[in-house]
């Protein structure tokens, strides 16, 4: 009995206490956030919702302004770059976004409100849970590839790379060594990993990158042994490469120039530089890549006017392989009297688009289409953008398959077919690859749109470009932003482009369902001036001279209503809302040498 009282009497006494914690802890953390909670891994307990909402709101600005600042130091030197937001070029189409960062108040109110919503049980059980704490994200999306393009591109012209020792030969054709380089390299992906880290973190503070001097695998030491090797090679007639009535020829010194070390040591090809022969000397020949038939619309009916026809397409590892056996067979003795032939490998590309094509996927209508025109640009562009357009041409989307502009033009590197055009990152003049290619995405855009298809990514240019007008355009930039549709058709879709006489041309090939789409005139409004001129420094230039390199162009706000209307009355419709900054003309002037004048 008396074990009964001290319980009657200790249980009020346990909930009272309860009770009386839980006020004290609702009171101590009224109007201020619950303790254990964090926002992109920082502690915000004890603080206000307002205090909080106004410190992201600060870094927010911050980071969108200034961007994150790297430092770089090594042995001999200290270099700075930015991560910008996003980054601009000589011309609008060629803008870059490096970071985003999504808005901030709905997750900092979701983080406020844990543990004080819902019923008491669902607030209690909460509340309870913070004791492993709660970690609330503030979307920040950072582009990883554009990011490493960017470090890649800025370290390279402050430090230099490390240079493998290799062979090569004096004026009176005596094998020699030329010593390796140490090199500070930046690991572009560790670098990344961090920057994309500290964005999500918020940080603002600049980071500091240590950098420590390396020494490449193959040095003149190494080589040393085989030095005799070269100088054999010298003297032996070499390599023919053979392909249908083509053949190349390199010399026994050029091989001997050629040879590196693999990580065990051992001598061998280095690939690059036999890529690099195959470049310069022999694809222009070798490679013929397959075409697609082409199709187009002739008395209301699908014809085609031009057969698929396979392609060659060199097989560079195969390649590669045979000339290290070559190599064996020349330290061997083999080839002394006459040139070790080579028959080249390539790969057959057959035609992925054929007359049959059409016929098993019953494509017979041409269900959109949309041209535009490039006329003045550069041929840089047109040489991108006449490029883009051959990688997606011939395409066929499957029904219900979404297509992305980024996925479809794949890698846009030198490799791949692109060129380099001018642009300006922070105020220097670069180059970078792939300019012109938003000519691609902007015509898939209205061809789309003659289409009647959904458009599920799009992004306007940051300016008004001339080329395209407001509205209307659609900006690509690997791997975001992207130009995204879906073929929401029960049939497969046909992708032709062509791109000619400045005119870009996309026709989507399938079969017509009587939707019918309408594209409203875009509605223009908050229109804002021109900014003052911007002068950006040229070391490429001529000290003194100036070229004023674009036009300028008033900001502008458009909205383009886009309606499909479907054969069972169904009505669908987007809104496209664009946003254009006002852009001024942009003046390069020079800081290199002067031009000396003639006397």
């Amino acid at each position: 009995m008396a074990s009964k009282k001290l319980i009657i009497l200790i249980v009020p006494f346990i909930m009272a206490s309860g009770i009386l914690l839980a006020v004290a802890f609702e009171l101590q953390y009224a109007n201020k956030f619950y303790p254990g909670i964090t926002i992109n891994g920082e502690p915000v307990s004890g603080k206000t919702y307002q205090q909080v909402a106004a410190e992201f709101e600060e870094k927010t600005e911050a980071l969108q302004k200034k961007g994150l600042t790297l430092v770089f130091q090594s042995q001999t030197q200290k270099t700075e770059i930015t991560i910008p937001a996003t980054a601009t070029g000589l011309t609008p189409d060629a803008v870059v976004e490096y970071f985003s960062i999504g808005p901030a108040q709905e997750d900092i109110l979701h983080a406020y409100n844990f543990g004080r919503t819902g019923g008491i049980i669902t607030r209690l059980k909460n509340q309870l849970s913070l004791a492993l704490g709660k970690n609330v994200i503030i979307p920040v999306v950072a582009s990883r590839d554009s990011i490493e393009s960017l470090i890649t591109r800025e370290t390279e012209r402050h430090f230099a790379a490390q240079i493998p020792a290799q062979f090569s030969f004096d004026e009176n054709g005596k094998a020699i060594i030329i010593a390796e380089s140490p090199g500070e390299e930046v690991d572009t992906q560790a670098t990344t990993n961090v920057v994309v880290k500290r964005l999500s973190d918020f940080e603002t503070q600049p980071i500091v990158f240590t950098l420590q001097t390396q020494t490449p695998n193959t040095t003149q030491e190494k080589l040393t042994p085989f030095l005799n090797l070269a100088q054999h090679l010298q003297t032996l007639p070499g390599i023919v490469f053979s392909y249908q009535d083509y053949t190349w020829y390199a010399s026994g010194k050029t091989i001997a120039t050629w040879l590196t070390l693999n990580p065990d040591n051992q001598i061998t090809i280095d690939d690059k530089k036999l890529e690099a022969f195959f470049n310069e000397h022999v694809n222009a020949y070798m490679n013929n890549p397959m075409e697609n038939s082409r199709f187009a619309m002739e008395g209301g009916k699908l014809v085609e006017v031009s057969a698929g026809t396979p392609g060659n397409v060199a097989d560079v590892i195969k390649n590669a392989n045979l000339v290290q056996i070559a190599l064996e067979k020349m330290k061997r003795g083999d080839g002394a009297l006459a040139p070790i032939t080579i028959a080249l490998e390539t790969i057959i590309s057959p035609p992925q688009v054929t007359k049959e094509t059409i016929t098993k996927y019953r494509i017979a209508d041409l269900v959109g289409s949309a041209t535009t025109d490039f006329a003045g640009g550069t041929k840089d562009r047109q040489h991108n953008i006449e490029t883009g357009v051959a990688k997606i041409t011939g395409m066929l989307l499957a029904p219900g398959q979404e297509f992305s502009t980024v996925n479809a033009i794949g890698d846009i590197t030198k490799e791949t077919g692109f060129v380099e055009e001018f642009v300006i990152n922070k105020d220097q003049t670069i180059k970078e690859i792939g300019g012109g290619l938003c000519q691609v995405s902007t015509t898939l855009f209205r061809a789309a749109l003659n289409a009647g298809l959904p458009i599920t990514e799009r992004l306007n240019h940051k300016y008004v470009v001339p080329y395209y007008g407001p509205g209307l355009d659609a900006t690509i930039y690997e791997p975001h932003p992207d130009f995204r549709f879906v073929n929401d058709t029960q049939n497969y879709l046909l992708v032709q482009g062509t791109a000619r006489n400045n005119k870009v041309t996309f026709e989507f090939y399938g079969v017509a369902d009587g939707r019918a789409s309408q594209v409203s005139t875009p509605v223009l409004s908050e229109e804002k001036p021109v900014p003052p001129n911007r002068y950006i420094a040229s070391p490429k230039m001529p000290a003194g001279k100036i070229t004023c390199t674009t036009s300028t162009y008033k900001g502008i706000t458009a909205d383009v209503t886009y309606t499909v209307t479907y054969p069972n009355g169904q009505v669908k419709t987007q809104n496209f809302h664009s946003v254009y900054q006002a852009w001024p003309k942009v003046c390069l002037f020079g800081t290199g040498a002067a031009v000396p004048v003639a006397q």
